[in-house]
């Protein structure tokens, strides 16, 4: 039936606009490194190995180790790694 959605689609609707929205970062980053203006990625403060597991597919294992790390909760994790 048109509308509706299984969990797959939606996760890889949401994959593609994360990936999308990284290339942008990535594009601002490369701007104020060039034109003068400040910018701060989103990723910035996320730990190297958080951002690893993220890239792996391993969204689970990476809330885990950036709890372990910052010491976030579980809503602060998820939204960091849900971020990248």
């Amino acid at each position: 039936m048109p509308g509706e959605y299984s969990q797959a689609t939606l996760q890889a609707h949401f994959d593609s606009i994360n990936r999308r929205l990284h290339r942008i970062e990535e594009q601002l980053v490369r701007m104020s490194d060039t034109d003068g203006f400040a910018y701060t990625p989103s990723w910035s403060e996320v730990p190297e190995e958080v951002i690893a597991l993220a890239n792996e597919g391993d969204k689970l294992g990476a809330i885990k180790r950036y709890r372990e790390l910052t010491g976030a909760n579980m809503e602060q994790a998820r939204d960091a790694v849900v971020g990248l």
